[in-house]
């Protein structure tokens, strides 16, 4: 695979040199320096260490162990009706979960990560047989074309340079008219510090909505976890996605 370029920053980044300067300083810098396949590696062994482990006690500091289920409600990111759903770098199972509590009894559910032992960890956290699991790179997906009726994405794209792989490769195994709930790090202060744990980048709702855009997933509503949320411009980006 080619080394993955990183998009220059867009228009809606703040103008504010000071903000942009403690942002660069804090956020990690890993995907910019190393080759692609050579940070790939970099991330996967990073997710099979103690970072791995740490994703259940972040997920129930930041309350996104909890708040996941929120979007994944009738009255937004819908379930009902899909009968095949993805869950994308499923990671230990968080939304997984809820995923199996808002899903049809008879949906096909499959949950793919490029880390072995978070697979693992899914499997022990979740202990259900309805999850099928896959070993998988983001931009390579082993499913047919025009498969899933809906897939969720989160804190997944933003381990990847470039996002249009990943989009593309989510555009391919979508249905036409099928949807995606994508959540991702935003470039603010809090996910600067989140790029710095997590090594990964952030993305300006400007830069990933063109990026969608080009790949054929149209940016239909965006969400957030709580009022809260909204207000506070917090949780990162939370966007329904439909390939139309």
């Amino acid at each position: 695979m080619k080394t993955q370029r990183t998009l220059p920053p867009t228009s809606s980044e703040p103008n504010n040199p000071i903000a942009r300067a403690i942002k660069g300083a804090i956020a990690s810098k890993q995907h910019r320096e190393r080759p692609y396949t050579e940070y790939r590696s970099f991330i996967q062994d990073h997710y099979d260490g103690i970072a791995g482990k740490l994703t259940s006690v972040s997920g129930l500091l930041t309350g996104h162990a909890i708040l996941a289920g929120q979007v994944l409600k009738p009255n937004k990111f819908d379930l009902r009706g899909c009968k095949r759903i993805l869950d994308a770098g499923c990671g230990n199972g968080r939304h997984c979960r809820h995923i199996l509590r808002r899903a049809d009894s008879d949906a096909f559910v499959s949950a793919f990560d490029l880390s072995q032992r978070m697979l693992k960890r899914s499997r022990r956290r979740i202990k259900s047989e309805r999850i099928h699991y896959v070993a998988a790179d983001l931009t390579r997906l082993p499913y047919p074309d025009d498969f899933f009726d809906a897939i969720i994405c989160g804190w997944v794209l933003e381990h990847l340079p470039d996002p249009r792989p990943g989009l593309k490769a989510f555009a391919r195994v979508l249905r036409q008219g099928g949807k995606l709930l994508l959540m991702t790090t935003e470039d603010t202060l809090v996910g600067s510090m989140c790029s710095s744990l997590w090594h990964c980048r952030t993305y300006s709702q400007q830069e990933l909505r063109e990026a969608c855009e080009e790949c054929g997933l149209v940016w239909h509503r965006q969400m957030y976890f709580t009022n809260l949320h909204r207000v506070f411009k917090l949780g990162g980006i939370i966007v329904e996605l439909h390939r139309p």
